[in-house]
């Protein structure tokens, strides 16, 4: 459904991606893994049509490009879920279920507000959410989205281990019902697992490192990123 190849930039003088590469399939969730600073967020926003890369190529559902734009992206199927700011803060979660809907057609409303729990949040305005309740809500938005592929930036930061279970369920959810989901973050014990695969990045460049499993016998994988040999 995603695939990204030889996907470099840099910002300045400084050099963030010299050659990514990811791939996602409809049914799974794959896991965008490496140490702050390596341009997990950088390979997402190039996926979503965001920011440009200097070189390299984005292919999203069957159609290859060197200069993806984010509304011809969306217009797709993709949904990107960055860290912060991804609702408008003076509306109410209803009133984006409503311009979603007459976007996308209807959805399963109350089905995603009984799973996401954010049935006390529909008709609260954006900005009184407290984190939590806002990645709730956001999740809530993308299963009422139906995306062919969700990028979802650092999904369990912050949050709380109910929260974060709710939200690795969303995404398990999205993937049963075809959904290519990548997701990023650090809380690699809590994201594993929900996880199919693993893409590592580092030192500029990306490595499929298969199902969870083969990820974690990695070696270089295990010393370079999770900090330490497991104990046989």
């Amino acid at each position: 459904m995603l695939h990204a190849d030889s996907i470099g930039i840099s910002f300045g003088t400084r050099r963030v991606l010299s050659s990514a590469r990811i791939e996602a399939s409809s049914g799974e969730v794959t896991g965008l893994l490496g140490r702050m600073g390596t341009g997990k967020s950088t390979l997402l926003k190039v996926c979503a049509g965001i920011v440009q890369p200097d070189s390299g190529w984005v292919q999203f559902d069957g159609v290859r490009y060197h200069r993806a734009r984010r509304t011809a992206l969306a217009r797709r199927g993709m949904f990107y879920l960055g860290e912060s700011a991804n609702l408008a803060s003076g509306m109410t979660l209803r009133q984006h279920f409503d311009l979603v809907e007459k976007r996308f057609g209807a959805g399963d409303r109350e089905g995603v507000i009984e799973l996401l729990a954010v049935s006390d949040l529909i008709d609260a305005r954006i900005e009184s959410l407290s984190t939590g309740e806002l990645r709730r809500a956001e999740m809530a938005l993308a299963l009422l989205r139906r995306p062919l592929c969700l990028l979802a930036d650092e999904a369990f930061r912050s949050l709380d281990p109910i929260v974060c279970e709710t939200i690795g369920t969303s995404l398990r959810r999205l993937a049963v019902e075809g959904c290519a989901v990548v997701v990023t973050g650090h809380e690699v014990e809590t994201l594993k697992p929900f996880l199919d695969s693993v893409t590592w990045v580092t030192s500029g460049t990306t490595y499929s490192l298969g199902n969870v499993e083969s990820a974690w016998k990695n070696e270089r994988f295990t010393r370079e990123y999770l900090g330490a040999l497991p104990v046989a």
